[in-house]
């Protein structure tokens, strides 16, 4: 099956969402990146596009960055991604981390971060990286970013909107969606976005 780049310029963002300020922003999941792959030019593509949109705020990549996570391959999505000329938050998905040959360590320390919380729009904005956070595990939401999602809904203002992103959609294909839910739903929350499934 041919590998699909999800590019979404977000109009949910841009339309005077929940009464708050409007802008776009840039989303994409399942890039896929690996070393002579068409995925590079695809991102390149991209990243051409969202620089050239002056409207584009920020962009957010939810996880599957590369293939196989491999550290070559974290380095080389990092030299692609660095390209964009406007602020972006990214998340591991399962291929980040599934085949890590660094115990899931690399993408955290290449990219700077595991998990992103951030205001746009008047919205909050929380990601969490997914799992399998070691070798060839299922997919979950690991437990330590259970617990941070859990204090940043409690520290979130009741009528403040949420969007929260994490790489798988939050159903029966991830172990612990339902932990997941539970929690949001003592937000605001108004979206949940994902990849995965490259649709």
């Amino acid at each position: 099956m041919k590998k699909v780049l999800m590019v979404l310029f977000a109009a949910l963002a841009s339309i005077s969402l929940f009464g708050q300020s409007s802008g776009k922003f840039a989303y994409m999941a399942d890039t896929h990146i690996a070393e002579g792959s068409s995925s590079i030019a695809d991102l390149e593509a991209c990243i051409k596009d969202i620089n050239s949109n002056p409207e584009i705020q920020f962009s957010i990549l939810a996880g599957d960055i590369t293939e196989f996570g491999s550290d070559k391959e974290i380095k080389l999505a990092k030299s692609i991604i660095d390209k964009l000329e406007k602020p972006y938050y990214i998340l591991a998905g399962n291929h980040d981390s599934k085949w890590s040959e660094s115990g899931c360590n690399t993408f955290e320390k290449v990219f700077g971060y595991g998990h992103f919380e951030f205001e746009a729009f008047g919205v909050k904005f929380v990601g969490t990286n997914s799992g399998p956070n070691m070798r060839m595990a299922p997919a979950l939401v690991p437990r330590e970013s259970i617990v941070l999602l859990d204090s940043l809904v409690k520290a979130t203002p009741a009528q403040k909107p949420v969007i929260f992103v994490n790489h798988f959609p939050q159903d029966t294909s991830v172990l612990n969606y339902f932990e997941v839910l539970d929690i949001l739903k003592k937000s605001n929350i108004q979206l949940v976005m994902g990849g995965h499934w490259h649709n």
